[in-house]
């Protein structure tokens, strides 16, 4: 689309597969080895950042967002893809529960087995691990100096994602993918 493209992931596996991503589709993209909560690049760099899946994984997730603010241009705009992964309520508790039952029982989807040792360890030092939802993010970004804070639920992710699922995970499954954006001040 025209647009010059800047990546950063602190796992190299990550980025080998982002280059190996932007090959196949003959993109040419900058990917850079580094961590989120302390940029490598200059003030005023940047007239978006888009993050997927971050935001619950950062020790210091108010750092990352100050640092997004921070190398963005004035007006320059954050996009955060998220999931309210460990909605508190009583309904999605459940679903939860039975999610991991149901796949336990089936022996399918090693997933939540190797995430939940993996994250175990971690978990404590982990501020948004089990209260990322779009409330918390919008107020953490409006803490971090961006304003005109939106939220938007992605229905057409979510219906796309209950479309593809077979029909227990459709009962199961927690959809609660959404965005949250934020724009830096004009100075």
């Amino acid at each position: 689309m025209g647009h010059e493209v800047t990546g950063i992931d602190l796992s190299e596996g990550m980025l080998e597969k982002a280059k190996q991503s932007a090959d196949n589709m003959g993109f040419e993209i900058g990917l850079f080895h580094g961590d989120a909560e302390n940029l490598p690049f200059e003030d005023c760099s940047f007239d978006l950042v888009v993050n997927k899946y971050l935001l619950w994984t950062l020790q210091k997730p108010s750092c990352a967002v100050y640092e997004w603010g921070r190398v963005l241009k004035p007006e320059g705009r954050v996009f955060a893809i998220d999931g309210n992964w460990f909605d508190p309520r009583p309904d999605r508790h459940i679903k939860r529960m039975l999610s991991e039952l149901t796949e336990r029982f089936a022996k399918k989807n090693q997933y939540n087995l190797i995430f939940k040792n993996s994250y175990a360890p971690i978990r404590n030092s982990l501020p948004l691990y089990e209260k990322i939802s779009p409330e918390n993010i919008s107020f953490l970004f409006s803490e971090t100096g961006l304003v005109n804070t939106e939220i938007n639920p992605l229905p057409e992710v979510q219906k796309f994602q209950r479309n593809k699922n077979s029909f227990s995970q459709k009962l199961l499954k927690n959809n609660s993918i959404f965005l949250i954006s934020g724009q830096k001040k004009q100075e």
